[in-house]
């Protein structure tokens, strides 16, 4: 057998996605799909989420002068 070639020859199994789509598997309140939506619609860096992060650190800094 070559290297391309497959046992039995069924190339419409072959083309199959091995993976179910997102849409079909995504649940209403999964954090993870949500998630993973959010960043579809918006690729790139999220700088707003690491701004509030940010803010949040910066808040909580000063109660932690026990350290």
């Amino acid at each position: 057998m070559a290297a391309g070639e497959k046992a039995g020859g069924d190339d419409a199994a072959a083309a199959a996605p091995l993976l179910v789509p997102a849409a079909a598997g995504r649940r209403r309140r999964c954090p993870g799909c949500r998630t993973k939506e959010r960043c579809e619609a918006h690729p790139g860096i999220p700088y707003l989420n690491f701004f509030y992060i940010w803010i949040v650190c910066i808040c909580a800094f000063p109660h932690l002068s026990f350290l």
